[in-house]
């Protein structure tokens, strides 16, 4: 993670900001990978801030939500900077073990928190971008007390070697597991196409809240179907990622990095086919022999999908009609 010590201008603050943003691209995405690994209800402790027994696994995947927002926040800053926040990404890593991945989390906090308390921010000269970082640093200071308290707990219940679900080996020849990764694929990739148009649409408030409540709801869905994985057998994968001898995965893009459309009327354009071809998805994964309870999950986000599929017809048309909309 480059540095960036001193911030005396408009380039500095973008460097530094740009380089924060990929950052929490890859760990919103990296916590909640380390956490849909693990069972629920297994690894519990005493968390120093909530000041009760935790469960790591949602735990982890909460501190991941947070992650998210400060992209989002990165994001809209950047864009009202004149710049078009990327999608690149730092290395996302899963390790087969579980205490692993949390002490990954935690140096991975120790080093992000470093970058926002060590940048020389010209006094006055940016005060609501040094107060975004200095407030983002003390989220990062929690989560690095909270994965504290995970590894210890972990430690002292003899769990050191306590292993993540491992990948399904049949998988490339079920159907219902290359269909359901395909939807996860598929849910994620929404979820950070509606962020990009949240940040770069930011001053139009009304699209762009509509805009944010979609991106949630499919992050709900990407969350559930990771669930649902682990219920026939199998692990969310991270895309494009490598394995060394030590089982180890790395992807430098786990998600995709260009989105389409350059102002609202053509990001608009893109979203029902986006939608329709999730709804797609979910009702060709609806034919297949699944257990009762993973059906009934995957209709309800069918019907949401189909939801977002009249909504954005809506927007998409109420844009065409409105002169200047551009």
């Amino acid at each position: 993670m480059d540095k960036n010590r001193s911030v005396s201008n408009r380039d500095d603050l973008i460097r530094l900001l740009t380089t924060a943003l990929h950052h929490e691209w890859a760990v919103s995405f990296e916590y909640v990978i380390h956490a849909y690994s693990m069972p629920k209800g297994k690894f519990l402790y005493e968390d120093p801030i909530l000041k009760q027994t935790t469960d790591a696994r949602a735990q982890t995947i909460q501190i991941g939500i947070d992650e998210m927002y400060h992209a989002l926040q990165l994001g809209i800053t950047l864009a009202r900077l004149g710049v078009e926040p990327g999608f690149g990404t730092d290395e996302v890593v899963r390790h087969p073990l579980v205490l692993a991945n949390l002490r990954h989390d935690k140096v991975t906090e120790e080093m992000v928190t470093d970058l926002y308390q060590s940048a020389d921010i010209a006094p006055g000269a940016f005060p609501e971008a040094e107060n975004m970082v200095w407030n983002i640093s003390y989220d990062e200071v929690r989560h690095i007390d909270q994965f504290e308290a995970m590894i210890a707990a972990i430690e002292a219940a003899g769990a050191t070697r306590a292993t993540c679900f491992p990948p399904n080996p049949d998988r490339p020849h079920r159907k219902d597991l290359q269909l359901v990764h395909g939807l996860c694929r598929l849910e994620n990739e929404a979820v950070h196409r509606y962020l990009r148009y949240v940040m770069v649409f930011n001053e139009h408030q009304d699209l762009s809240q509509r805009l944010f409540k979609n991106s949630v709801n499919h992050m709900r869905h990407w969350d559930k179907l990771s669930g649902l994985l682990v219920r026939l057998g199998d692990v969310v994968a991270i895309e494009n990622a490598e394995i060394d001898a030590a089982g180890v995965e790395r992807s430098r893009s786990p998600m995709p990095v260009v989105y389409p459309g350059t102002g609202r009327l053509s990001a608009l354009e893109t979203l029902p086919g986006l939608e329709r071809e999730i709804a797609a998805k979910y009702e060709e994964v609806l034919g297949l022999d699944l257990p009762g309870e993973v059906l009934a999950q995957l209709r309800l986000h069918l019907a949401l999908t189909r939801e977002h599929v009249f909504t954005q017809d809506k927007l998409l048309a109420n844009a065409r009609r409105i002169q200047g909309v551009v």
